[in-house]
């Protein structure tokens, strides 16, 4: 009875095989980059990144309606998206560079994409 045992595990085992026997199929540059792109969507850095811009405006409107010192806005956005060339002194340099959050967010999105590319050009060269 122990016998039968192992060897219904085994019989089970050695009995599968793969569905499909078509060779698989290479992704495209294009889809390669489209996979990146969208995995890059749900990366840390992507969702800190809007999570960031959404404090920056939450502040902004505090300050709009009394409620903080508009250099804690500009503070935030000083030490998390701005540059050291683009660092902010004003309300409406703040305001203008909120316009341009779009283009933020995509440089985000792209350096997270190149990142797990890379990180999977590493895993797939070993």
């Amino acid at each position: 009875m122990k016998k039968l045992l192992y060897v219904l595990p085994a019989i089970g085992l050695f009995s599968c095989h793969p569905k499909n026997n078509e060779p698989v199929k290479e992704k495209s540059a294009a889809e390669l980059h489209t996979e990146y792109l969208q995995k890059a969507l749900k990366s840390d850095d992507y969702k800190n990144a809007t999570k960031t811009l959404q404090m920056v405006r939450a502040l902004l409107d505090s300050f709009k309606k009394g409620k903080v010192d508009s250099s804690y806005a500009m503070f935030v956005y000083n030490n998390s998206i701005a540059t050291p060339s683009t660092q902010l002194k004003t309300v409406p340099q703040l305001e203008a560079a909120l316009k341009k959050d779009t283009a933020y967010l995509k440089e985000t999105q792209l350096k997270a994409a190149a990142e797990l590319a890379s990180q999977d050009s590493i895993r797939n060269s070993h």
